[in-house]
């Protein structure tokens, strides 16, 4: 039996199709901060695009890093809580790609092992959980908050779906 991701459409296309497109939406040239944690976030695309989910997993554990600290120094909370939203949508972006990795390391055989299961597991609990923080947030007057927080809801449902079909291709 052939590997799950190398069966048509495959994991790798479906992860390929879902991320390639808003790759640059929203991530502008943007100096300090905020551009370190797009261009972190850009890495994590390229990464995985790229066939290497450690990479991502990396890179976009950084970006969660990152968001972590912007809301930290942040004194307006609205703003903050769009931080803390988007460190907790990175974090499950990072499970995600760290379960693929370790499904990809146990020879990338449905089913999957427990623990690539319970990475899974995570990651939707987390995406989940920014899904309704990033929708509970009251609307933004600022037009690149605004469209920030747009962009990370929309990323949250593509991820949200991109993790039910995982579950199911890879028997959890």
């Amino acid at each position: 039996m052939k590997p799950v991701f190398l069966q048509p459409p495959g994991i790798w296309v479906f992860l390929i199709v879902l991320l390639i497109p808003n790759a640059g939406n929203g991530l502008a040239q943007v100096p300090g901060e905020i551009g370190g944690m797009n261009r972190l976030e850009q890495q994590a695309e390229n990464a995985i695009a790229n066939g290497d989910p450690e990479g991502a997993a990396l890179s976009i554990g950084k970006a969660a890093l990152m968001a972590k600290i912007l809301a930290q120094k942040e004194e307006h909370q609205q703003t903050r809580l769009l931080y803390q939203a988007e460190e907790t949508l990175f974090r499950g972006q990072e499970q995600g790609y760290r379960a693929f990795a370790l499904f990809e390391r146990a020879g990338g055989q449905p089913p999957a092992s427990k623990g690539v299961c319970q990475y899974l597991s995570h990651a939707a609990e987390k995406v989940k959980q920014s899904q309704n923080d990033l929708k509970a947030l009251a609307d933004f007057t600022n037009e690149l908050l605004r469209d920030r927080q747009q962009r990370h809801i929309e990323k949250t449902q593509e991820w949200e779906r991109l993790l039910q079909g995982l579950e199911q291709d890879l028997s959890c």
